[in-house]
């Protein structure tokens, strides 16, 4: 009995060194990277001329808000905005007619679509009128600070970058523990994204802000929105970039159930992208790095059930040899004491318990094609809380 409890044991360290030492050793490996150097020649003089999307969907509540943020973005030409109205049903564009009546000055056209087709669907019909050389993508609940054109568009200089994003930064970081500890997952993940970004590229685009290259951009990606049409464009050979240097501010849901439809929707789309990246991989095919493609491959599909068993063992073990897994639960408890640890335990649990929910509708291809907005994070969308931040 003693030896078969050792073996328990034994195998209990080793699902768990796996289980935590895959993502924190990858984490180290990137942020290493990530303090490196830009081996891009970024040219601040590349002024293209510019288009940005803004996907909208019943935005009534804050339309009016995001044209006055975009007015304020500082650009030596004028840039063509576009609204791609996906069939809203409210008073979005009453709202944005009451907006450019009393402001001449802002370029907007409204592309509307009757029938509710889906953010993807929707712009892909818009892009088919866009000219420009630069087209922006930014969601109706999420704002820029004035200069990040300025800031981001000379990376699109460099011949060999297709598209770069920009930072998520939370307008509400200290709402509740829920959002400190999105912010510390969002400090985490960017960190690894920008190493990536560093080597190569990260397909990890953000719906705030991305900007493509029309020569580089057929279509958006109708199964995976932004991350997969990052990878559609390093399939042709060029590179896709997540910039420090750029940063939006969105709000993000103060209760915990609200933040679950949110993460479990872009989990499933991370997951659906890296399951392609591992058939292009398996045929030869994938662009993107082994060093970034396998740790991302492995930590969204496979690393999510190494928790499963990590449990499962746990239990028996308990069973097996009280004495030894109690004191592991003492000392995890005496660790859930220190606010720092606690938080880094908590989303490193919830975030895998996330991955496993999500893998639950990538198996049954259930897809997240339609919006769902999150209504409690648009009623934190306010004037006040836009100007502290210098957006409106």
């Amino acid at each position: 009995m003693e030896q078969f409890t050792l073996i328990i044991v034994v195998g209990w360290f080793l699902v768990g060194a796996i289980f935590i030492g895959s993502s924190a050793s990858y984490f180290l490996y990137m942020k290493r990277k990530a303090g490196k150097f830009w081996q891009i020649n970024a040219n601040k003089d590349y002024k293209p001329s510019v288009a940005i999307l803004v996907p909208v969907h019943n935005e009534e509540k804050t339309i009016q808000l995001k044209l006055k943020n975009l007015e304020r973005v500082i650009y030596p030409t004028q840039t063509e905005i576009v609204i791609v109205n996906d069939s809203s049903t409210d008073k979005t564009l009453e709202e944005i007619g009451r907006y450019t009546a009393s402001n001449m000055g802002i370029n907007i056209r409204i592309f509307t679509e009757k029938e509710h087709l889906g953010k993807t669907k929707c712009m892909n019909l818009a892009l088919k009128s866009i000219s420009a050389d630069v087209v922006i993508v930014s969601d109706a609940d999420c704002f820029w600070p004035s200069d990040i054109l300025l800031k981001a568009l000379p990376f699109l200089s460099d011949p060999s970058v297709g598209a770069v994003s920009a930072r998520e930064l939370l307008l509400n970081p200290e709402g509740s523990w829920v959002t400190e500890g999105e912010q510390f997952f969002d400090n985490t993940v960017e960190a690894i994204r920008i190493g990536e970004s560093k080597i190569h590229s990260t397909i990890f685009f953000h719906g705030g802000f991305a900007a493509f290259k029309r020569s580089s951009l057929g279509e958006f990606d109708l199964e995976v929105d932004d991350s997969g049409t990052a990878l559609s464009i390093i399939q042709k050979d060029s590179r896709t970039l997540l910039l420090p240097e750029t940063g939006f501010f969105t709000p993000f849901p103060t209760h915990w159930r609200n933040k679950l439809t949110i993460k479990i929707r872009r989990a499933s789309q991370l997951q659906q992208v890296w399951a392609k990246c591992l058939k292009l991989l398996i045929k030869g095919k994938l662009r993107l790095p082994n060093r970034i493609a396998l740790p991302e491959i492995f930590l969204h599909i496979f690393n999510p059930e190494l928790l499963i068993a990590f449990v499962a063992i746990t239990i028996f073990g308990t069973i097996q040899d009280p004495i030894f897994f109690a004191a592991f639960f003492l000392f995890l408890c005496f660790t859930l004491l220190i606010r720092k640890t606690r938080t880094i335990v908590l989303e490193v649990l919830q975030n895998n318990l996330i991955l496993l929910a999500a893998l639950s509708s990538f198996f049954t291809n259930k897809g997240f094609r339609l919006w769902k907005t999150v209504q409690e994070s648009r009623s934190l969308i306010t004037e006040d809380a836009l100007k502290q931040k210098n957006l409106v």
